[in-house]
Formats: C-alpha cells, sequence, structure tokens
C-alpha cells in the first residue's frame, strides 16, 4: 500500500544549513496555503505568520533568542508563528494550535525539497526581553500576539538520511491499553 503522507515525513528531518538558492514567492505563497488549513480548537484561526525575507531582519529575530536562534542564519525565509493570545476562546489552545499549523508548515517545505527547522521560541530569554517580546516588537506584532516559534527554510545545505522502517520505535504504539 503507497502511503505518501509517510514518503513526505520520513524524508522531513531538521535542516540547519542552507545553501544560497533564492525561494520563489510562489513556492513561500504554496507553503503559507498549507499552513492556512491546519485546524485549530473551534475553528477560531487564531494562528498567524509573519513570513521574513530580508537577510538583515533574519538575523535580528535570530538574535533575540540567546541559545538556539542562529540556526536561522542562512536561511532564505523564517516564518514566525504567532497566535492571537488575546482571544479568550482560543487562548487555551494556543500552543497546540500554532504547533500543528507549524507542522504543517515543515510538511509543505519538505513537499519542495527545501530544509527547515523548528527553532523554540516560548518561555525563552532574548538579551533584555523575553524571546517573544524582543521579536513582537522588532516585527510591529501587535499587543495580544504571542511568538511560538519560528520555522527557517531554504535550500538544502545538508544531506540527511531519510528514516527508515528499523529507525521508528513501534514499541511506542500501544493497543487499547499501555
Amino acid at each position: 500500500m503507497e502511503n505518501q503522507l509517510f514518503e513526505l515525513a520520513r524524508k522531513r528531518r531538521s535542516i540547519r544549513q542552507y545553501g544560497n538558492k533564492r525561494i520563489d514567492d510562489d513556492v513561500i505563497a504554496e507553503i503559507m496555503k498549507v499552513a492556512l488549513t491546519a485546524p485549530t480548537s473551534f475553528g477560531h484561526h487564531a494562528v498567524e505568520f509573519v513570513v521574513v525575507r530580508e537577510a538583515e531582519m533574519i538575523r535580528k529575530v535570530g538574535a533575540c533568542k540567546n541559545f538556539g536562534g542562529s540556526q536561522v542564519n542562512g536561511a532564505d525565509t523564517v516564518i514566525v508563528a504567532i497566535v492571537k493570545t488575546s482571544d479568550k476562546r482560543a487562548s487555551e489552545f494556543w500552543i497546540e494550535d500554532g504547533a500543528i499549523a507549524s507542522a504543517y508548515l515543515l510538511l509543505a517545505i519538505e513537499q519542495y525539497d527545501l530544509g527547515a527547522c523548528w527553532v523554540h521560541i516560548r518561555n525563552r530569554k532574548g538579551k533584555l526581553k523575553s524571546s517573544d517580546e524582543e521579536i513582537r516588537q522588532l516585527l510591529n506584532i501587535p499587543d495580544g500576539y504571542t511568538v511560538l516559534n519560528l520555522v527557517a527554510l531554504g535550500e538544502k545545505g545538508e544531506k540527511k538520511a531519510p528514516y527508515t522502517e528499523k529507525d521508528l520505535k513501534f514499541g511506542n504504539i500501544h493497543m487499547e491499553k499501555f
């Protein structure tokens, strides 16, 4: 039985080194369409994105995280996943909603054979404030939104072998009971 989603998912690996190829705006638009199809709690669609393409701004966004933010350096694009946490109806599940949308992004990026890496922002420290506060200020994101993560993407600058069925931890699956 062919499982196209498994074939895509097994190839998706975190890439932290990027080539110099510029990603076409149309490809970015197609990737973003996939992210907008992600389910959200109660259908509130509180997840939004800031797409950063300018190299100096990408570097500044990465610098808003004391440890681990440099993995965006060299990326062609950084997608900032933000959630409207001021919406009381959507705020209970904001982390889950943002994470699901970001997972959709990662798979959509792999579909175009591009590299990508999730960069965690929630509860991380910046230079003077939290990473969230510094990124919101840098990108003019209004109050009432919270930055969950970044997704850096670009031409793959490193090769990683796809997962095989031997790599999968089938013991982590429990049927009916643990």
